[in-house]
């Protein structure tokens, strides 16, 4: 739709923060798409304070969930452009957020990632199936004119995630009083403790406010005897040392014991898969290897 209307698209063989920066104060860019972790990378670019970034009109984000704690130190770099959205390949987009609506905050600081879009019905259910009321959390089922036929040549997959017309996302997450829909973390994400489950991104967003952290991610790891427990890659704050010890009382002091990680895994970077989405089955790999 670019070309249709006389508009360039300026096209990069890999994503590398610095090269990005450049091309967007080079050919002024209007419009940009980057997923939550790329997002990351553009902030902490030593580039980021001495690049013209007044072409931005738009920044457009998603694909995973985002740390509300980064997103709004991106709404002061870049100023009033950012767009979440969520959509999947299954059902193409599901929901947006303005910039205006940037300034709605849910329950423990989230963002939400908008309102369903026309057409587009949404309900929270349980486990078996059960609607549950506005504010509690569960599976994000929808149902659109946009939703897939099925998965090609794999009817197992498709009747398990396709039922009476709606789909089962396997994304968490609750709707608010407006309608507002709040992204928790993917089904598979959860981690199950001793005394209860962990939702990574709510950890992921409270590491990020500690100031020996600039990057992170947290991934279950199961023990010989089926234990699941927390661990977390850091990317370390620029001339900072995370100690698991000081991580550990950060975390256990504003959401409890059971958040807190049981193991610290210092990275140079987070790994991305194909998509840029954070690789936390290698990170997995990489532990229990």
């Amino acid at each position: 739709m670019v070309l249709q209307r006389g508009g360039t698209v300026v096209l990069q063989r890999s994503f590398d923060p610095g090269a990005v920066l450049a091309a967007v104060e080079r050919e002024r860019i209007t419009d940009l798409w980057v997923l939550p972790a790329l997002l990351h990378q553009l902030l902490d670019h030593p580039a980021i304070g001495r690049t013209d970034l007044s072409s931005l009109r738009l920044i457009m984000y998603g694909g995973s969930a985002a740390s509300p704690t980064r997103i709004r130190e991106a709404l002061k770099v870049f100023g009033p452009v950012l767009v979440g959205v969520y959509g999947m390949s299954e059902a193409q987009l599901i929901s947006a957020l303005s910039p205006l609506e940037h300034e709605r905050i849910g329950r423990n600081g989230q963002l939400p990632v908008g309102r369903p879009i026309p057409n587009v019905e949404v309900a929270i259910r349980s486990v078996d199936g059960t609607d549950l009321p506005v504010g509690e959390q569960g599976e994000i089922h929808l149902r659109s004119d946009t939703i897939m036929a099925g998965y090609w040549k794999r009817p197992d997959l498709t009747a398990q995630v396709l039922r009476d017309g709606w789909l089962n996302t396997g994304d968490v997450g609750y709707l608010d009083e407006d309608g507002y829909l709040y992204l928790s973390d993917r089904v598979k994400d959860l981690i199950i403790v001793v005394g209860g489950h962990v939702y990574p991104s709510e950890v992921e967003d409270l590491l990020l406010t500690h100031p020996t952290v600039a990057r992170c991610a947290v991934f279950g790891v199961r023990d010989d005897q089926e234990t699941e427990h927390v661990h977390v890659a850091v990317v370390p704050a620029p001339g900072a040392q995370p100690q698991l010890e000081e991580l550990r009382a950060f975390v256990t002091a504003r959401k409890g014991r059971i958040f807190a990680p049981e193991a610290l895994h210092l990275v140079d970077e987070i790994p991305l898969t194909p998509v840029g989405k954070p690789d936390k089955k290698r990170l997995r790999e990489a532990v229990t290897r």
